[in-house]
């Protein structure tokens, strides 16, 4: 009695150690319209998970980012979400091989989510995706992917808990989505964003970005000729929303060297004026031909 006593009692303090070094491993289940097609452990914190919805056409990849301590802390324990939008004819892993986000992130407690959203997706539901439909992808970032990750994951799932940001495409669709989902984020980011649609210069970016890979050219917002009542050029500018960003803190950054940082930098202006006006918190950071920055930034429209 004495020895399986003691055998309890042993087994009992293992299981506390396992579970104390293994902690909480993610295991990706489907969910709210995203289906796991797989997924794998690329390294102690980077997890790369494939998935399919009925809102965006093909299979979708989505890096994830865990904080250090995610396996070993409490079960109790919940994290803040970043998310990370990448810029045209990137992807899920830009922000890794290029962005080098693993090592700003390495002292964070913070999850940070890195989906896919096509070499043009613009982060918006497309208005004439044609042979390409479906390309919704606001509906599958903001309706599918962010509930599903609070699924998977144990994260802050409320707006406090969250932020967004973005480079180029990304950076609009940061402030973009923060707009129409301002419940979701406490915090907003773009680097570089095309952040004013109604600008001739950005739609003509905009369209011969889309007519280089292959996809109608009015795809994403339509004709910018339409009417300003049927023409997404407009609704979905970020100028027209900046009163939906009341009560979410913005950080807006953009340099001056070449094209197209050289045309992003009116609506970049044209943005903040508006936030102040509002007075809604705003960084602003004119970093010019990135000498105040350092580290290799000359102020170009790159990493």
């Amino acid at each position: 009695m004495k020895h399986d006593s003691y055998l309890y009692k042993s087994v009992f303090i293992l299981c506390i150690l396992i579970n104390n070094k293994i902690g909480d491993v993610p295991n990706f289940i489907s969910g709210f319209g995203l289906t796991v097609c797989s997924f794998q452990q690329l390294n102690t914190r980077l997890y790369e998970v494939i998935v399919s919805s009925n809102e965006v056409r093909g299979n979708q990849t989505i890096s994830i980012l865990l904080p250090e301590d995610y396996s070993t802390s409490r079960p109790q324990r919940h994290y803040p979400v970043l998310y990370l939008l990448h810029g045209a004819h990137q992807n899920a892993t830009s922000w890794i091989t290029d962005g080098q986000v693993q090592n700003t992130t390495g002292n964070v407690s913070l999850i940070t989510v890195m989906p896919n959203g096509d070499p043009v997706g613009f982060y918006t539901n497309w208005v004439f995706p044609e042979d390409f439909a479906p390309q919704n992808w606001q509906i599958f970032h903001m309706e599918q992917l962010v509930p599903w990750i609070d699924l998977n994951l144990r994260t802050i799932s409320k707006k406090h808990g969250r932020a967004i940001a973005g480079l180029s495409m990304g950076g609009y669709g940061a402030i973009h989505y923060a707009e129409l989902y301002s419940n979701y984020f406490i915090y907003a980011a773009s680097f570089s964003g095309p952040l004013d649609l109604l600008d001739t210069n950005v739609q003509y970016k905009i369209l011969n970005l889309t007519s280089i890979d292959g996809k109608p050219i009015s795809a994403a917002f339509g004709d910018p000729q339409a009417p300003l009542s049927s023409n997404s050029w407009f609704t979905q500018s970020t100028i027209t929303r900046v009163a939906e960003l009341h009560d979410i803190s913005i950080a807006l950054y953009n340099g001056n060297k070449g094209y197209p940082e050289s045309i992003y930098r009116n609506g970049f202006y044209h943005l903040r004026d508006l936030l102040i006006l509002f007075q809604i918190p705003v960084y602003f950071d004119d970093y010019g031909d990135g000498q105040s920055i350092g580290h290799g930034c000359d102020g170009a429209h790159d990493w």
